[in-house]
């Protein structure tokens, strides 16, 4: 891993703390047991164990795309629930800084 890869690796163990803490710690579910809202919640980062046996940069990829369904949930978040508007907001930018870290850097000219 190289030191272009350090952002998006970090947003990415970032929001599985965010993801526990928000669940498990500041907002915990009312209705369901926490620890399926927390597989539900955490279960598209699994996705990145069968990537971590190819390459580094393979776990930054499937990280980025998984990203991609964390910023809807941010999104969705932010404007459905005004108790979890800062949650959702640090859950849009850790998502984003995922993706756009995984761009490459411009050639040039």
């Amino acid at each position: 891993m190289n030191a272009r890869d350090v952002v998006p690796a970090a947003a990415l163990a970032a929001q599985c703390l965010l993801q526990w803490l928000w669940h498990a710690l500041l907002q915990p579910p009312a209705v369901m047991p926490v620890a399926l809202v927390l597989s539900i919640a955490l279960a598209p980062m699994l996705a990145l164990i069968p990537a971590a046996r190819h390459s580094g940069r393979r776990v930054l990829l499937v990280g980025g795309i998984i990203s991609l369904l964390y910023f809807s949930h941010g999104v969705s978040e932010l404007f459905a629930n005004p108790a979890a508007r800062l949650l959702a907001g640090i859950e849009i930018a850790l998502a984003a800084l995922a993706i756009f870290g995984l761009r490459k850097p411009p050639k040039p000219v």
